[in-house]
């Protein structure tokens, strides 16, 4: 068993897999994401090849070997929903070959490697921050000392998050100097959880966002195209998922059309198949 708890990204509700499903299933997508959730967190409690640290020839071949025994039946019955495993195949978020069905880039978000990864990276980021902004004598304070575990347990590292004070500025420097990203005012239209999004995007990408004019660009941009009727949370989601460096909806892709939240899809009263005693 992997842990307690799975990777979910912020964009994910708005990830154009997402409404893809949504679209093949003809279902709300916020009832799509809470039955990924569930069939994810059944696939990492169950699913032994998420704890693989490589992968060789026999370790892929292992992988699908394990995979296959998931049917669409069973995936159907996880996410109490007839259709689903094909409409997982439809988004690319699922992979038949033959006989076997395995997850795409499954040991990449989840397993105890995956996980030790992501708390590794933010322990790592964290520290980064404190060395930016706290004077050298606080710094010694926090050094992990060699023979302490690298990485604590998952319960002990959200408390430490609680735990560290804020560090006052070095004295003779000053911290207000440079371009915060995430201190502009944003359009009402835009969601500062959205815009945190792009920022940490573009600095993973190595093209960090440095100036006001970087901003207006990108705001200008995503303005544009939600008047051309992409959402900025469908344009921001496609740019990400393809890795690109600027935000983009190629030519020819239709606008999708916004969704009435005051109406709620109705339930699929079908019995799926196995179910019946």
């Amino acid at each position: 068993m992997a842990s307690n708890w799975i990777k979910v990204e912020v964009i994910t509700p708005d990830k154009p897999e997402i409404f893809l499903i949504s679209e093949k299933l003809n279902i709300d997508p916020d009832m799509v994401l809470g039955k990924l959730i569930r069939l994810w967190v059944w696939a990492d409690q169950q699913i032994a090849i998420s704890n693989a640290n490589s992968v060789t020839d026999s370790e892929q071949k292992e992988r699908k070997s394990n995979a296959s025994v998931l049917s669409k039946i069973a995936i159907d019955r996880i996410a109490f929903m007839p259709g689903f495993a094909d409409a997982l195949i439809y988004a690319g978020w699922l992979i038949q070959e033959g006989d076997s069905l395995f997850f795409v880039n499954f040991e990449k978000h989840n397993g105890k490697s995956s996980k030790n990864r992501a708390l590794t990276n933010e322990r790592v980021n964290k520290s980064r921050n404190l060395k930016r902004n706290g004077n050298d004598k606080c710094n010694a304070v926090n050094v992990t000392p060699s023979n302490q575990k690298a990485l604590p347990e998952e319960e002990e590292e959200e408390d430490k998050e609680l735990k560290d004070p804020p560090l006052n500025p070095p004295k003779g420097k000053s911290s207000g100097n440079k371009f915060d990203p995430l201190s502009v005012e944003l359009p009402e239209w835009l969601s500062p959880e959205l815009w945190a999004e792009w920022v940490a995007y573009r600095k993973q990408l190595g093209k960090p966002i440095k100036t006001q004019q970087g901003v207006s660009g990108s705001i200008n941009k995503l303005a544009a195209y939600r008047e051309q009727g992409h959402s900025p949370e469908y344009v921001v989601g496609l740019t990400m998922s393809n890795e690109w460096r600027g935000l983009l909806v190629p030519d020819g892709v239709a606008s999708k059309p916004r969704r009435d939240v005051n109406v709620i899809s109705q339930p699929d009263k079908k019995v799926p198949d196995g179910f019946r005693g």
